[in-house]
């Protein structure tokens, strides 16, 4: 059985799901799944976890994201994708200056409108079947964070500009541009997204979806696999000993005072020589589970 996090290299033009169902049928996975939905037009690191790892989801995908993408001024779009019908048009576009001032107002904590043609469920379907049926929804805004943005390459000619962004989870790079466009008068969609980073992991650790595809056996899958606790490196650690771990597995807390005093985490992560892990939260010395992993 395979347990670990793949991050997957996402090609253009392919769903989340299609990948993730790919693996799964090729190499006859029973558990699959992924971090952080990445739409067909994206590309970039998509995280998989397989097995028992499915259970850590939750705690990876609360992990900063960095993403490269360029926005084209002076149209929107239905899906505010290159994919999409143009809706809107407008004769101002931006200049370099322009959108080097107007992106401050964007770090931080804000609100944002996610895309109409997007993963979010409105009353249990997904938003993007009720906009391709022509159905007429609203949707809430998300309170997302924009750590940092900067402009990396702007071409007036062609009305383009690239940019390099870091965000909180939940972050639509495609709202962005627009919203952007629209606080300087104008229209805007994008033409290309890539997510170059998760946490600290990078292209450098992914594997391509074509290499997959030439995989003759699981063996081959195993050699990019990537433990729990090497991915959960964010969360708090330790080893404890096994006689304390057989009570966590029965759902009972454990005294942790020897080792952490009275302190108090939100999030934290139990391991063992048996290939054991625990995650959970730490109250006053206690250590209290929520989710036990066994590889």
């Amino acid at each position: 059985m395979i347990n670990g996090w793949i991050m997957l290299n996402k090609p253009k033009g392919f769903t989340s799901n299609y990948c993730v169902n790919f693996i799964k049928k090729k190499f006859q996975i029973k558990k699959i799944g992924y971090a952080g939905t990445l739409d067909p037009l994206a590309t970039g690191l998509l995280p998989l976890a397989i097995g028992e790892s499915t259970k850590s989801i939750k705690y990876f995908e609360t992990l900063d994201k960095t993403y490269f993408f360029t926005s084209v001024w002076g149209k929107e779009t239905t899906t505010l994708d290159d994919e999409g019908k143009i809706i809107n048009r407008s004769n101002v576009i931006p200049t370099k200056a322009d959108l080097q001032k107007i992106i401050k107002k964007f770090i931080g904590n804000i609100e944002q409108k996610p895309p109409n043609y997007s993963a979010i469920k409105i009353n249990g379907v997904r938003a993007y079947n009720l906009a391709r049926k022509g159905i007429e929804f609203d949707v809430k805004p998300k309170k997302v964070s924009i750590y940092n943005i900067k402009v990396v390459n702007h071409n007036s000619s062609i009305n383009q500009t690239s940019f390099l962004l870091k965000c909180s989870k939940g972050c639509y790079v495609r709202s962005l541009t627009r919203d952007i466009a629209r606080e300087l008068g104008t229209f805007g969609y994008c033409k290309q997204i890539e997510r170059r980073r998760v946490g600290i992991f990078s292209k450098n650790v992914s594997i391509n979806l074509d290499y997959c595809v030439k995989m003759k056996k699981k063996e081959d899958l195993k050699k990019f696999l990537l433990d729990i606790p090497d991915v959960l490196y964010h969360i708090p650690q330790i080893k404890l000993d096994d006689n304390r771990l057989e009570l966590i597995k029965n759902g009972m807390k454990v005294s942790m005072y020897e080792e952490l005093g009275s302190s108090n985490f939100t999030e934290y992560l139990i391991s063992s020589s048996k290939d054991i892990f625990a995650l959970g939260s730490i109250k006053s010395g206690y250590f209290y589970p929520k989710r036990v992993i066994k590889i």
